[in-house]
């Protein structure tokens, strides 16, 4: 009986065991870069109430989540900011506590939030609160509906890891057998960011010996990345991410900016990239209506002696984001 009893108590044991290795591998395989989210951002419930009286102090609380792959932190601030009705409103005061930091007289407010980790696939949030002081609306009227705006924004990177194949037999003169196929890649579930890269188009294109018109030996894989704004907000410079929560004016030259840099096998790739004369900034692409391309080369070549094999391609695009809530409340008159 006695026996019995050890040899039950050791399968239980090895099962629970068991159990808890299958949830954290389970945990190691989530896939954490898909989706086109990045901040969201929500008011929390009645607040700000649905009717408020002049001169009153109410609430109004923000929730903002990181539902993207990238962390906002170290160097870097997310900004939030509250836009209220200036003539109905006396007073905004943010309440300032935790990782959440007065900015801009108090209207303002930097934080940091993480994004989505193995250990927190759900990725972190934020409350931010104020208290709002309401004005007093015109003798003649009743009531006032006033307006609220939200506004986050945020610097934000989006990441694409994935193998393409480098097809060194383009005329497919080669008896044997080739490991991959060169192909175009669609990338359809986003990459944890509000940018997506959404297809590659590779080429394998022959180069000409260096003043000849002979064949040198060898091929230039070249890339055509098609990038998309496949979030809610707007894509800003990431250097302006302050400036447009902050300021009521911005220059157009901020809108759509995305810095980019192109690896194959860890090499970095010769892109196509607007560039200013003289300005020390990054090359980057600006999105048009949405989207743009980014076309590259790998300038040194690969011999076509060697055979088609399979290689990483790393794309990185790096940018600033901005998207805004609003929620209406009346305001009504007190006896005076």
């Amino acid at each position: 009986m006695k026996i019995n009893k050890l040899f039950l108590t050791i399968f239980i044991l090895l099962l629970v065991a068991g159990c808890g290795t299958s949830s954290t591998t389970a945990k190691k395989d989530i896939d954490l870069r898909v989706g086109a989210e990045g901040l969201k951002i929500e008011f929390l419930k009645n607040t700000p109430p649905a009717k408020i009286f002049e001169e009153s102090v109410f609430p109004v609380i923000v929730k903002v989540k990181n539902n993207g792959a990238y962390s906002i932190k170290d160097n870097e601030a997310a900004v939030f900011s509250l836009g209220v009705e200036k003539d109905y409103t006396k007073k905004v005061s943010l309440l300032a506590a935790g990782r959440v930091q007065s900015f801009d007289k108090g209207n303002a407010a930097l934080f940091k939030l993480e994004g989505k980790t193995k250990i927190n696939p759900k990725g972190e949030e934020q409350v931010i609160s104020y208290n709002v002081q309401a004005g007093r609306i015109d003798p003649q009227s009743e009531a006032h509906q006033s307006n609220i705006i939200a506004t986050v924004c945020y610097p934000y990177e989006s990441v694409l890891e994935s193998s393409v194949c480098i097809d060194t037999d383009v005329g497919n003169l080669r008896p044997s057998k080739k490991v991959c196929k060169s192909q175009d890649l669609i990338f359809s579930n986003g990459q944890g960011a509000p940018v997506a890269v959404t297809k590659i188009e590779t080429n394998m294109l022959p180069t000409l010996a260096e003043g000849q018109n002979e064949l040198s030996g060898k091929i230039s894989p070249q890339f055509l990345v098609f990038v998309e704004n496949r979030g809610q907000g707007t894509v800003i410079r990431k250097e302006s991410v302050t400036e447009f929560c902050t300021k009521s004016e911005t220059s157009h030259a901020n809108l759509n900016i995305v810095y980019a840099d192109v690896y194959l096998a860890g090499q970095k790739l010769g892109c196509q990239l607007e560039a200013k004369q003289g300005v020390n900034e990054p090359a980057h692409i600006k999105l048009l209506d949405k989207k743009d391309i980014i076309r590259c080369v790998f300038k040194e070549g690969i011999e076509v002696s060697r055979d088609t094999y399979l290689s990483p391609l790393k794309v990185v695009l790096k940018y600033g984001y901005t998207q805004s809530i609003s929620a209406n409340y009346f305001i009504q008159k007190t006896a005076r």
